[in-house]
């Protein structure tokens, strides 16, 4: 079992060394487990909201490192005031007054793992304490979309959503691999999200036509924004709630995002755009976007009935092939893999590669998309997912990180799991990188 989450422990284990050390194994750089588990204790003993009127047992998602507070006064300052260009992250997009689950997802990952290596249960609880708080709590009334995501957060001092640039925005920061845990936690709060997103998410119900932007406060959907990713996420959430409730409304909603993304196919290479907008012309497609929709496809497929089951894993088969045909190279001294390409060429102009060691907003590392290629040769075995597979864990091998790299720790643990994946294709299979009760067995950073 302690294999079997090693590679999210790696995430922990670039955050531990912000945690003072609870004794000297925790120092030891060897010792991986105790690490981890030194800036978990941490967390739960100095990271929780004791600001404002009423403290709850939400998670900060930043601190002071030396003081063990949320930032405050020139810290404060300070951090808001550092460029996008300097760290590859919009100001107001981070979280520094409060909580934001889905952007801190892989720590409740890292507590449930815990418990379930160690036996200690106080992981697991804090986990739970602080994912039920939140969706009873920091839920809109209106369109029951929750306090989270690209560009909101739960203020710990107003206990509120904090007051920022798009603050009211709400937006998909990343998958969400905890909807068995959070139906067991809130169901009724889940349930409501759910029907949110259908309701205040999805801009045009005939068509599908959607924006990956939506009003946390009121009905104000969108459209011509519909990012093949976002759109799997959805499909993803309704999925889980059809599972959970039977209700209908969610088998219509993933039939009609699926049928969408069917329509918008280009009519040659079979290749579905990134999204409307003008900036991309309705032709540019991003790769590892489509990828994302292809895994949550199929995961939500084992949820349905077979009518829709078979329409979305269909969608996802289509996918694959046009992904498989782009010109990635990910081994060592290629390009990388194609992060944009024309949907009529499919990478013969208007293309771009991921980084090896990216950290910029909205950037791919190669292990990234390496990840998500795992994820779904999981699901579908393919060799043409294993040779891409493999040929960017051998780019890692004498590739090391850059400093300024090691500043965030998505792209510093990406590669572990390329290895892995890696190591475990010498034994005929991949083998999943997560504990087998995640829905879908998909990590967050994917």
């Amino acid at each position: 079992m302690l294999r079997s989450v090693a590679i999210l422990l790696v995430a922990g284990l670039s955050l531990s060394a912000w945690a003072q050390p609870q004794d000297a194994a925790a120092a030891d750089p060897d010792n991986l487990l105790a690490s981890v588990k030194a800036y978990a204790d941490t967390l739960i003993a100095h990271g929780r909201d004791t600001y404002g009127d009423m403290h709850t047992p939400l998670f900060a998602a930043a601190l002071d490192r030396q003081a063990l507070t949320l930032l405050d006064g020139p810290a404060l300052e300070t951090a808001l005031a550092i460029p996008r260009e300097e760290w590859g992250i919009r100001p107001h997009d981070r979280t520094l007054s409060g909580a934001n689950p889905m952007q801190d997802e892989n720590l409740y990952m890292i507590l449930y793992a815990l418990t379930e290596i160690t036996g200690d249960a106080q992981y697991k609880n804090a986990a739970d304490e602080a994912l039920q708080f939140f969706f009873t709590h920091c839920q809109s009334p209106t369109t029951g979309l929750f306090a989270w995501g690209e560009h909101i957060g739960w203020d710990f001092k107003t206990e509120t959503r904090i007051d920022r640039p798009a603050s009211d925005t709400h937006e998909y920061y990343r998958p969400w691999a905890l909807w068995d845990v959070s139906f067991d936690l809130a169901r009724e709060p889940v349930k409501a999200f759910a029907h949110g997103v259908w309701e205040h998410q999805i801009g045009d119900h005939a068509t599908g036509n959607f924006s990956r932007h939506a009003s946390y406060s009121t009905h104000k959907p969108g459209t011509n924004s519909e990012y093949p990713r976002h759109g799997g996420f959805y499909i993803a959430t309704w999925a889980q709630t059809y599972a959970e409730t039977g209700d209908p409304e969610f088998l219509h909603a993933i039939e009609t995002l699926v049928n969408y993304f069917e329509s918008r196919r280009n009519p040659d290479s079979g290749a579905i755009p990134s999204e409307s907008a003008s900036r991309s012309n309705g032709t540019l497609m991003w790769p590892p976007s489509n990828v994302s929709l292809a895994v949550d496809l199929h995961a939500g497929a084992q949820r349905v009935p077979r009518k829709t089951s078979d329409l979305m894993l269909a969608c996802a088969g289509k996918i694959d092939d046009v992904f498989l045909r782009l010109p990635h190279a990910p081994g060592p001294g290629g390009e990388g893999f194609v992060t944009l390409a024309d949907t009529q060429t499919l990478g013969k102009e208007q293309t771009s590669f991921a980084d090896t060691w990216a950290t910029g907003y909205g950037d791919h590392t190669v292990a990234q998309v390496a990840n998500l290629c795992l994820l779904r040769y999981e699901q579908q075995p393919s060799e043409g997912y294993r040779t891409l597979i493999l040929g960017a864990a051998n780019r890692y091998l004498n590739s090391p990180p850059p400093r300024i790299s090691t500043s965030t720790p998505a792209p510093s643990g990406t590669p572990f799991a390329c290895w892995w994946g890696r190591t475990e294709f010498r034994k005929t299979r991949a083998t999943s990188i997560a504990p087998t009760h995640w829905p879908g067995r998909r990590t967050s950073c994917s």
